[in-house]
């Protein structure tokens, strides 16, 4: 990946690789080349969606026709996305650095909320917050009138939301960061494009988030 040359994106570029919607079907492309059929297929979309959002990546020259396969005397078009782009801030459009933040954060939080909302409902009603003082300060957690929700949270389930604040030293914090990072990147190595996708998200940063 190091060796791979950077690309610079312009504002039309930048629209599309910062597209939330897009994601998959970027992240598809830049693991290797595949034919709009193969993009449909992988991604359950109609082909004349895939042709549209293929072509609409070629056209902003995103993707490129980097292969060209011989099926039945047609010949089919395979496409890639490079994997090393530079989106400059000035090229979003963005009128501040937090809407900058925000456009890629925010959607993703949403649908995290949305599944979340999901699996609650799949529970129970009557869902609620607990407000609790503790010994490093409050803290908030979701739950019923009769319990909390660590049966979702924390249990079994393949389903955690834990956002807390620990007193750390800078070397403390490095150490947390560097061992998060290792269990990310071998969970990524065992990779299966088969399985359910399951969205991981991770911030460190110093301050209070109360």
């Amino acid at each position: 990946m190091p060796d791979e040359p950077v690309r610079v994106a312009n504002s039309a570029q930048a629209a599309l690789l910062l597209d939330v919607g897009l994601r998959p079907l970027l992240d598809l492309l830049m693991r290797a080349p595949h034919s709009v059929g193969e993009v449909a297929a992988k991604l359950a979309l109609n082909i004349q969606r895939a042709h549209y959002i293929v072509g609409k990546l070629e056209r902003a020259g995103v993707a490129e026709v980097v292969e060209v396969r011989a099926r039945a005397g047609r010949a089919i078009r395979c496409y890639a996305v490079p994997p090393r782009w530079f989106i400059p801030y000035e090229t979003t459009g963005a009128e501040t650095l937090e809407a900058f933040m925000g456009a890629q954060i925010l959607p993703r939080m949403e649908r995290f909320t949305r599944l979340s909302v999901g699996l609650l409902r799949e529970l129970g009603d009557h869902w609620g917050f607990w407000l609790e003082q503790g010994e490093e300060g409050s803290s908030l957690s979701m739950g019923t009138p009769n319990r909390r929700g660590y049966e979702l949270f924390a249990g079994e389930e393949p389903f955690l939301l834990n956002i807390t604040g620990l007193r750390l030293t800078g070397e403390q914090a490095s150490d947390l960061k560097r061992r998060l990072e290792s269990v990310v990147e071998e969970f990524q190595a065992q990779d299966n494009p088969q399985a359910p996708t399951y969205t991981v998200a991770l911030m460190l940063a110093r301050g209070d988030v109360g």
